[in-house]
């Protein structure tokens, strides 16, 4: 086996987006026949027409009807909310559309003085309607995204007052725009869990996962169907997604990014936990070999590379450890400290042994080899990469290189060690209390025995 040493990792998407469709309400990993696809679950005039209310103490309750985050908010506090929001985005349109756009969060065919008129017209709406398709129309008739991305701007600009986002984020979902409803689902299950009931929402996001594929309805759904105790029909779908996604170097953009930023894991992730679940170790490994192998996961090639020692493959075991350490995985580093430690002591074989052992008549490139690569060249290797973990903040590389330099002789061993102040129960475990009393002999009565290394 061999990897290329390269700490870029691979973000999943999927294998359709070459198949761009002008419409940025369509996602480009998604694949659809039809283009009327791009508006689903419209809301009519005629669906919002019972819910009008007409009396003068209704429209004095109707004045609420925006208040997405928090209906408890008094009048007077709600309107001077308004007020400075839509003042803050005014004055710093300018600013903020630079920044979005430097960030690539909104499409370039919208200029600053766009940006700025359906900014003010979402605050504008935000404040004082419901959030609905109909009421997206008087603010942009164009792609419900361009609503959604300037709702997210304003949000960006100042985190705390959510209102507007908030409001963009149902409004648009209303109007079918098929990253919004898939977040509006994650909302609803984040709130209320297994215990969600089906809404609107739900099935229009399972429509476009069943119906059109919808890379990013089918991670939704998935997780939905398998909240729900639903297991082969979750199964099924992550097997669909991970066949569908393919490594990127390249972050994917938001509205392309299954995982949504983070809310959920990558397809062949999940699908190693569920297998792992139901004691398919077999399968689990499998998905696990993809993630190190396809999608170079630090954490996954560190897994990968367990599975391998066990196999007494130490030549995938060191590569992997390698890739995963050149990411800055700091148990990567501890890992193949501990790995030339243990050549540098004889008992694990080093690559020219393993030649020696697999092709005895090349036995003459081992004893060449061993000419430059002596035991303790080993130990210094292990320094080194005990060294890249204690600065990556692992605390067992840390404890180890602090032992090997105070065996030789570093008076800055001493403070070394002292990092692990930073983690009180790690500092205060009995395995590191009798190290400390350990090194404080050693620089005090210069004593000999030295503990041994956990690896």
């Amino acid at each position: 086996m061999s990897l290329q040493r390269s700490s870029q990792l691979g973000w999943p998407l999927c294998r359709s987006c070459a198949l761009l469709l002008p419409s940025r309400t369509i996602s480009a990993t998604t694949i659809i026949a039809d283009r009327s696809a791009t508006r689903h679950y419209t809301a009519s005039a005629s669906h919002q027409r019972g819910f009008i209310r007409k009396s003068p103490a209704a429209k004095n309750v109707n004045k609420g009807y925006g208040r997405i985050l928090n209906n408890t908010v008094p009048t007077e506090q709600w309107q001077k909310n308004y007020h400075e929001v839509k003042t803050r985005f005014e004055k710093n349109y300018k600013s903020i559309y630079s920044m979005v756009q430097s960030s690539d969060l909104i499409a370039g065919k919208i200029t600053p003085k766009v940006f700025l008129e359906i900014g003010r017209r979402l605050v504008d709406q935000a404040y004082n309607s419901r959030p609905t398709a109909d009421a997206l129309k008087s603010i942009w008739k164009g792609d419900p995204a361009t609503v959604h991305e300037i709702g997210r701007a304003i949000w960006l600009s100042g985190p705390w007052e959510g209102q507007v986002s908030a409001w963009a984020r149902v409004a648009t979902a209303d109007a079918g725009f098929p990253w919004a409803l898939c977040q509006e689902v994650t909302f609803q299950i984040q709130r209320m869990g297994i215990h969600a009931p089906t809404s609107r929402e739900m099935e229009a996001v399972k429509k476009l996962a069943y119906e059109k594929e919808d890379p990013r309805a089918l991670m939704v759904w998935a997780d939905i169907a398998r909240r729900w105790g639903r297991t082969e029909e979750a199964l099924d779908l992550y097997r669909h997604l991970n066949d569908m996604a393919y490594p990127s170097n390249r972050r994917p953009s938001l509205y392309d990014d299954i995982t949504f930023r983070g809310d959920y894991k990558a397809p062949w992730r999940i699908l190693a936990d569920m297998y792992n679940e139901a004691e398919r170790h077999e399968e689990a490994d499998e998905m696990m070999k993809v993630g190190a192998l396809h999608y170079r996961d630090p954490q996954a090639l560190v897994t990968y590379a367990y599975l391998r020692k066990e196999k007494d493959d130490w030549e995938s075991y060191e590569q992997c450890m390698l890739v995963a350490a050149m990411s800055g995985h700091g148990e990567a580093c501890y890992r193949l400290g501990n790995y030339y430690y243990l050549i540098s002591k004889g008992e694990v074989p080093s690559r020219d042994q393993r030649i020696a052992q697999k092709h005895p008549k090349r036995a003459w490139i081992a004893s060449w080899f061993a000419r430059f690569f002596r035991k303790m060249d080993w130990r210094r290797r292990a320094i080194n990469w005990y060294e890249m973990a204690s600065a990556h903040g692992d605390s067992e590389g840390t404890r180890n290189l602090a032992v090997l330099m105070r065996e030789d002789g570093h008076p800055e061993a001493l403070d070394i060690f002292s990092r692990l102040r930073a983690d009180s129960g790690w500092w205060n475990h009995k395995h590191i209390l009798k190290l400390r009393i350990w090194l404080y002999n050693k620089s005090t009565h210069n004593t000999t025995t030295t503990p041994e290394l956990h690896s």
